[in-house]
């Protein structure tokens, strides 16, 4: 299940960028996930839950823009999505030819902001 490491790694870079803005809580992460990355969007769902607890994401939505693999045909120059793996083009049935990304796995933005979360203590010294 590498989904655990990839929603830590999402909910530590979120954390990091609300500290350094001031924030005390992230309440949305965007992020633009490529399908090769092979995401399970339900594992994926209950990875960044068990990930998000007791960190100041704990609260926060994870919204996920899927971006699909695309090909070109080498025959009509058609750009397509690579659906369930088929690389044929929709209008020559040619094989296409990958084109950059579908890779992608990026934290676009955050929303922040300086409410506790709900239960949290709050700890100034």
């Amino acid at each position: 299940m590498h989904e655990l490491a990839i929603a830590q790694q999402l909910v530590e870079l979120a954390g990091e960028h609300a500290r350094r803005a001031g924030a005390r809580r992230v309440t949305r992460l965007n992020c633009r996930i490529g399908a090769l990355r092979r995401l399970e969007s339900d594992l994926m769902s209950s990875a960044f839950e068990i990930a998000r607890a007791g960190t100041a994401c704990e609260e926060a939505e994870l919204v996920v823009e899927c971006v699909p693999i695309r090909a070109r045909c080498p025959i009509c120059a058609q750009v397509f999505a690579v659906a369930d793996w088929n690389w044929r083009c929709p209008d020559c049935a040619v094989e296409g030819e990958p084109l950059p990304g579908g890779d992608e796995l990026e934290l676009i933005s955050i929303d922040a902001d300086n409410e506790l979360t709900p239960g949290a203590a709050e700890h100034e010294s």
